[in-house]
């Protein structure tokens, strides 16, 4: 049995099936491993003949050529399944393609952990929007009620063939529309593992505008029946009753938000066609979906529920004009935005029915961003998308690190904060204070408006990040030395700060005659240190503390320079020109490398020096040794 079958239904599809079929015979899994079968739906251009030459090519490419249109890509690809030799079956869209290594860890995943069903990552190209939530995080099993697997029921996936066999899982043949969505709901609540991958861009879906599976119209009758149908499988499917009901409201919250249903007062223009869109909706809601579900949907789902179960069309369309301008009917009260619509003004609605929390977000963005001496400075501003401006001036300002695994949270309070504008100055002697603190910290922001909390994380809105990458200031919390470094999430762009204990850094040391300073340089690396740093230098036995003259940060490195006149009239001058201050530390004890370069150990140590007649005790926070001499970097 072949690993996977690759399925491309094809309609009209000369313009792009080329890039598809590279994308196919360039994966790295080896051709004889799987299979590509192109089900081509009477294609009026040169389609077949693309797809031809590409089998002659690639033995591993089968076409097969309908003699009748189907009017959609669900026959397709059920004659994919029928024909597939391989364990696993993927359903492309002719003018998507694939990441080159897709069917190579897709398979090995889904083979460890005994996947019926794989959803790779997917990114959208054109301005295609696709899901996002669901791919956060790899996961070996998503469960289907906590996951927002729901938002995520197009057919672009890896499904065991045996799955679909045992349970005759096929696209339905009798609807011209939404059977991807009856395919993949079905499969859904019949598999017992589905995983998702979000380590690897697995699939690109292409934003397109010509003709490539031919549509016929769906009527409102045919459209809420496939819906239907969805219903019953939830009804009928092993899950509990309360789980039933938990999926039936997530699917109803992705109904009415990504759906014909959701903008149908827009799109269609003919009062008519709404009047008989929005029978076939009151229909399919009073006659399958409980009114307790009501309780559990998103809080416009719940406000349009009301129209709908009333058959309301004049009162849904003006919902839906009231809702594009929210901030004009919401007013906080008792912890809560409430929204005040004249359109539900008539349904003599309560207080907590007309709670809209979840409809606002906190729009955010930060104007700059600033390292100095042990602290990170952070301004910007914030504003609430489901509130009048006015409230900005009422809200009170907390800056929140969580701690990425042990969920800890310290919290902030803005150095400034006026109608909407903050200034947050962090002390990363605050991140870090004992071992436990050691991992990501992740920023958020907390706004309370009368009770009212909303956090959100912040950073992916932002001016230019001033400093590079791999910037970090090194401290020590007197128990370690460590590094914090802030950077930017992969996935979301948002602000997080990772302390790690600070081993060994590369360091060269600058000796020339004619400088006026001795220079340290830490090649590659932007680090920022305590203000005031001195350097403790020893040598034939006596110690001396040397200001840091010069401190220069830059993404090329950074350099630290003493001055040389200093030194002179403490040390010998063949320490000056020695060129023996070659070692690396990797702990307390000195360990010697014959190497013109200096790897450096930062740790938490007290010395002890005789000054005058008195004895000093100094808190180290780097240190580096030689042969020669000592060197240490403090605090003052």
């Amino acid at each position: 049995m072949l690993k996977i079958t690759a399925a491309v239904p094809t309609y009209n599809s000369e313009h792009f099936i080329s890039r598809c079929l590279d994308s196919l015979v360039q994966q790295t899994m080896p051709n004889d491993e799987y299979e590509i079968i192109c089900i081509d739906d009477c294609s009026q251009d040169g389609t077949v003949s693309i797809l031809k030459k590409y089998g002659e090519q690639y033995p591993n490419i089968k076409v097969i050529e309908r003699e009748k249109n189907s009017g959609g890509p669900g026959e397709p690809r059920n004659q994919a399944i029928r024909a597939a030799s391989g364990e696993y079956i993927f359903f492309i869209d002719s003018d998507d393609y694939l990441g080159i290594e897709t069917f190579e860890r897709m398979y090995q995943f889904a083979k460890v952990h005994d996947s019926d069903i794989v959803l790779g990552k997917m990114v959208g190209v054109n301005g295609r929007p696709v899901p996002q939530a669901i791919f956060k995080e790899s996961k070996a099993e998503a469960d289907l009620i906590k996951s927002p697997l729901v938002y995520s029921i197009g057919p672009t996936k890896l499904f065991k063939v045996s799955l679909l066999r045992k349970y005759d899982i096929m696209f339905p043949s009798n609807i011209q529309a939404t059977e991807d969505q009856v395919f993949v709901m079905k499969a859904y609540l019949k598999a017992d593992k589905i995983s998702v991958l979000g380590d690897y861009d697995y699939y690109y879906a292409v934003q397109h505008d010509g003709e490539h599976m031919t549509f016929a119209y769906v009527a409102p009758q045919d459209y809420y029946g496939a819906m239907k149908v969805i219903i019953d499988m939830i009804h009928e499917s092993r899950l509990s009753r309360t789980d039933k009901m938990k999926f039936m409201a997530k699917f109803l919250n992705r109904h009415f938000d990504f759906s014909r249903t959701t903008d149908f007062t827009i799109t269609i223009e003919d009062e008519q066609e709404q009047l008989e869109w929005m029978t076939e909706l009151h229909h399919f809601v009073e006659r399958n979906i409980p009114r307790e579900i009501d309780k559990l949907v998103h809080s416009h789902t719940r406000l349009k529920l009301y129209f709908v179960r009333n058959n309301d069309l004049k009162g849904l369309k003006q919902f839906e004009s009231d809702k594009e301008n929210m901030i004009q009917f919401t007013a906080v009260k008792n912890g809560h935005i409430i929204a005040n619509y004249p359109s539900i003004v008539p349904y003599h609605l309560s207080e907590d029915e007309l709670v809209i929390d979840d409809r606002n977000k906190i729009s955010h963005y930060v104007s700059k961003f600033q390292i100095k001496n042990n602290s990170f400075s952070i301004k910007g501003s914030v504003t609430h998308t489901a509130l009048k401006p006015e409230y900005q001036s009422l809200q009170k300002l907390s800056g929140i690190w969580v701690h990425r695994e042990r969920k800890i949270e310290k919290i902030i309070s803005p150095v400034y904060s006026k109608d909407g504008e903050f200034e947050f100055l962090t002390k990363f002697t605050d991140l870090a204070v004992n071992e436990g603190d050691i991992g990501v910290w992740d920023f958020f922001i907390e706004s309370d408006i009368d009770g009212y909390k909303k956090r959100a994380r912040i950073g992916n809105s932002r001016e230019k990040y001033p400093y590079s990458k791999h910037a970090k200031y090194i401290g020590n919390n007197g128990k370690y030395a460590y590094s914090a470094r802030p950077y930017f999430t992969k996935t979301f762009d948002n602000l997080s700060v990772e302390i790690k204990k600070q081993e060994m850094l590369k360091v060269e040391f600058r000796n020339h005659d004619s400088d006026q300073y001795l220079t340290f340089i830490f090649p590659g690396s932007q680090l920022f240190f305590p203000k005031q740093s001195l350097l403790l230098l020893e040598c034939n036995k006596q110690e001396f503390l040397i200001p840091i003259k010069k401190q220069i940060s830059s993404a090329e490195g950074t350099v630290i320079q003493v001055d040389r006149n200093l030194v002179e009239q403490k040390f010998v001058p063949s320490f000056l020109q020695s060129t023996d201050i070659v070692l690396s530390i990797n702990s307390y004890q000195t360990v010697l490398v014959p190497k013109k370069d200096v790897s450096v150990y930062f740790c938490s140590k007290n010395i002890e020096k005789k000054l005058w007649c008195f004895k000093i005790r100094k808190k180290v926070d780097l240190f580096i040794q030689s042969d020669q001499s000592k060197f240490y970097l403090t605090a003052r």
